[in-house]
């Protein structure tokens, strides 16, 4: 098996545990049909809302009694007609732990919806609201799925930085302990020194690499970019090792995961940046 396959072997292996990091939200049945449930600013009490992906998102007047009159189009399975109806102002409506907010949705009478599933339906939650919300609904497992709000990738990728940046640390002092929490048990590692499975393997090669010459090697990363695949995040670098005379630089990829509470690389792979590259960067040196 060639080198190349064996690592995308790898790679898959290892976004094969990845799981998805897109909150789920049961969906309840109502004769079938499915519902939501979500809260409404203003409401003390769960309303529940009609999932429906052919439909515009509309409220019960039955729920929201009061709002301003206008003539509104609705769209449903059967086509979309014209009808009186009251416009709602919402200033949020929360589905989960995601927020929706400054809502203007018309509210028509849906009795006859509630009635055919036995039970009362505050609104419908149609395709306009669940494109905003970038929403997956799976039928089959009874679940709507919600990706991560952007607020919450940056959290995650600031945290990833802090937990990186003391990790370069722990390399340049050649503080072993530390840095050995930096790798996942089962981490994979493919270097310009070689290819190394698992962490034993990985701080083997690093200490007699990088940690026992005297002074020890000086480690300095750029991250370049950031991608989340479901709970964890794939980075691209890249690195400087300044090891006594040597000049190293490499780019490469890493995944890495959150591990009881603490961020570990679980795939690392890098190789030497393109020569014309280097040559470009006066003072450099092509790594050995």
């Amino acid at each position: 098996m060639s080198q190349t396959l064996t690592r995308s072997l790898f790679l898959l292996l290892s976004l094969a545990f990845v799981h998805s990091s897109a909150e789920e939200v049961r969906l309840e049945s109502c004769d079938g049909l499915p519902v939501v449930q979500v809260a409404v600013a203003g409401s003390n009490s769960r309303l529940r809302f009609l999932v429906d992906t052919a439909a515009t998102s509309m409220l019960n007047s039955k729920s929201f009694p009061h709002g301003g009159s206008r003539s509104v189009s609705v769209t449903s399975w059967s086509g979309t007609v014209e009808t009186k109806s009251r416009e709602i102002a919402l200033p949020e409506l929360v589905i989960g732990q995601h927020r929706l907010t400054d809502l203007h949705l018309p509210a028509i009478d849906l009795s006859a919806v509630g009635s055919a599933c036995g039970k009362r339906i505050d609104g419908i939650l149609g395709i306009d609201l669940l494109a905003k919300l970038g929403a997956k609904v799976d039928l089959k497992n009874h679940t709507a799925q919600f990706p991560p709000e952007s607020s919450t990738i940056e959290a995650l990728v600031a945290e990833l930085h802090q937990h990186l940046a003391g990790c370069e640390e722990a390399f340049n002092r050649a503080d072993e302990g530390t840095f050995a929490e930096c790798l996942d048990p089962q981490v994979v590692i493919f270097t310009v020194g070689g290819d190394f499975y698992g962490r034993e393997a990985a701080m083997a090669y690093y200490r007699k690499r990088y940690f026992q010459p005297n002074p020890p090697a000086h480690l300095s990363m750029i991250m370049r970019a950031h991608h989340l695949i479901g709970d964890a995040i794939w980075m691209e670098y890249d690195l400087k090792i300044v090891l006594q005379e040597q000049v190293i630089l490499a780019r490469g990829t890493a995944l890495c995961r959150k591990n009881a509470g603490r961020w570990q690389i679980v795939h690392m792979n890098h190789s030497s940046r393109p020569y014309a590259e280097l040559q470009a960067q006066t003072g450099e040196q092509s790594p050995r």
